[in-house]
């Protein structure tokens, strides 16, 4: 058989579910220590009227808590996904810093005073003392070059660091409303503006899972919108658009997934609006490459959308969600050239919803897929069950679905070969009976 006859999927006409509500605020976190400063004797004792400040490096952001009578402080609402530098000052303590503090892993941040003159540190002095770490001190016969060097280094750094906060500020300012313009195009179906609006949110910060996650929903509806429609009007051209949209989101889902996964092992928020649940990229990425295989999108990696299908079954709670996925599966194991794996995977979903019409489907095609033939073209003996079994889960598919259904036509031209397959089987065998029994005769 041509094998390449049963290996075309279109897409379903379900809609893909899509929230769209606000920005989510980003996660927050509660700090709290000790301030206590340190006696003439050795001894610590707590040191009221602390002041504790968390400068925000990675965004520009500044918060402050005071210690009680006991020492204690406490900050509620520091934003988690931050990078910070520390400042502890107090009356009669000389100040102390930390830098790279991060909440997610310093919930608890004590810190001890040696005495001093009360005075604080601003972000510049730290970042002077840093350079100045196992470096001589002015004062201490330091070359005049070195000295200068140092300053240019210190304020290069400073630069750098002012740049960067402007960026960051850059950022949150635009980002909410680009997300919101591009969900509002969405929500209208203006899929081409949604595209755009979460594209232009990437070209300000690329590394924003939610918008990658979003632009593969909008890239997969696109993608829906025009294959389908093409499909009517019998355009090649408007498939192909819409195999490219399909193909262009599974790149976006992996993008999404990949900077999502990073930013939450980073105890970031995951990006505008984005809580940093796994579940919503994995479905995401499970939608493109399902559509992507049903469509035969070419340069696919169908071992990657096996694997990212089978990630995202294992991810969902729900159990009727992940019965409908394994279909998916089987779909991705096919067209990775695994087929009996996808026959195995076909069959175990009807065993638990034998009425599932892509398992039906997707088994005659896999099924069809492993009839073999010998030297003279007969279907052999034992694959003849086979066969048999493809046309009649075909068969059974074609009474089960709706004219509408994409596949429908495929799977009636498909039954139609394999039962002309099957009938010419006896006129054949015959024929070649005959052509040996000449042969035989011919013999002295």
């Amino acid at each position: 058989m041509n094998r390449s006859k049963h290996l075309i999927r279109f897409a379903s006409a379900a809609l893909l579910v899509f929230a769209l509500a606000a920005a989510a605020s980003a996660q927050v976190a509660s700090v709290q220590g000790k301030v206590l400063l340190k006696r003439a004797d050795g001894t610590t004792a707590p040191l009221p009227g602390a002041t504790v400040k968390f400068y925000r490096t990675d965004i520009k952001g500044e918060y402050e808590a005071k210690s009680d009578k006991s020492g204690r402080y406490a900050y509620v609402g520091l934003p988690l996904v931050g990078t910070y530098t520390v400042v502890v000052s107090g009356p009669g303590a000389a100040p102390t810093y930390r830098v790279g503090f991060r909440a997610i892993n310093n919930p608890e941040n004590d810190a001890v005073l040696e005495p001093g003159d009360g005075r604080t540190l601003t972000l510049a002095d730290v970042a002077t003392l840093e350079a100045m770490k196992g470096k001589a001190t002015p004062g201490s016969g330091v070359n005049v070059e070195e000295a200068k060097k140092k300053a240019a280094e210190i304020a290069a750094e400073r630069k750098r660091v002012e740049a960067e906060n402007a960026r960051a500020s850059e950022i949150n300012a635009k980002l909410p409303e680009i997300m919101k313009a591009g969900n509002a195009a969405y929500a209208a179906k203006n899929f081409d503006e949604a595209v755009a609006k979460y594209e232009e949110g990437l070209s300000v910060d690329a590394r924003q899972p939610n918008f990658l996650r979003n632009k593969t929903l909008a890239l997969i509806e696109r993608g829906r919108e025009r294959y389908n429609a093409a499909l009517k009007s019998k355009d090649a051209a408007g498939k192909e658009a819409g195999r490219a949209d399909f193909k262009a989101a599974t790149e976006a889902a992996e993008q999404a997934i990949a900077v999502n996964r990073e930013t939450k092992g980073n105890g970031a928020a995951g990006g505008v609006g984005q809580a940093n649940d796994n579940l919503p990229f994995l479905s995401a990425r499970f939608d493109a490459y399902r559509l992507a295989l049903q469509t035969s999108v070419q340069g696919i990696d169908n071992d990657a959308a096996a694997k990212a299908i089978e990630e995202y079954i294992n991810a969902e709670p729900d159990q009727a969600k992940k019965d409908k996925a394994q279909s998916s599966l089987g779909d991705a194991l096919f067209f990775a050239g695994k087929v009996d794996e996808s026959v195995a995977k076909f069959r175990e979903v009807l065993a638990k919803n034998p009425n599932n019409a892509d398992a039906m489907y997707g088994l005659g095609i896999s099924l069809a897929a492993k009839i073999r033939s010998d030297q003279n073209g007969l279907i052999l003996e034992e694959d003849m069950p086979v066969i048999t079994e493809a046309r009649d889960m075909l068969k059974k598919y074609v009474s089960k679905v709706p004219d509408t259904e994409a596949k429908k036509e495929m799977a009636v031209q498909s039954v139609i070969d394999l039962d002309k397959t099957i009938a010419a089987q006896a006129g054949m065998k015959e024929q070649v009976q005959k052509e040996k029994s000449k042969t035989t005769r011919r013999k002295p």
